[in-house]
């Protein structure tokens, strides 16, 4: 992607580059009370150790987290968490994924 910069009134650098904008789909394995699920690799060009995943759910996520990190070059996991007091199954869905470099 080409170096995109968002720079906040103040003048400073909110990040200096969008490294990858993309959609995947994931389909998390139903999740015991205080268990979690881990996606397998996702294929994100340009991602690397330091970026910085921001992950949006195509749903109510139901109280689980879920968040996304770098697990190696070019691969982005995303990791589910069920702090509730019930099982959570979620369905598949097509989660947007946005890399970005500090």
């Amino acid at each position: 992607m080409a170096n995109t910069k968002i720079v906040l009134n103040d003048g400073l650098t909110l990040f200096k580059e969008v490294v990858a904008n993309t959609t995947a789909t994931i389909d998390p394995a139903s999740m015991a009370t205080v268990t979690g699920s881990l996606s397998s690799g996702l294929t994100v060009t340009g991602a690397a150790f330091g970026d910085h995943v921001i992950l949006t759910a195509p749903y109510d996520l139901q109280g689980v987290i879920a968040s996304g990190f770098v697990s190696a070059a070019n691969t982005v996991k995303v990791s589910f968490f069920n702090p509730t007091g019930g099982t959570i199954d979620l369905a598949s869905g097509s989660y947007k994924i946005l890399v970005v470099r500090f």
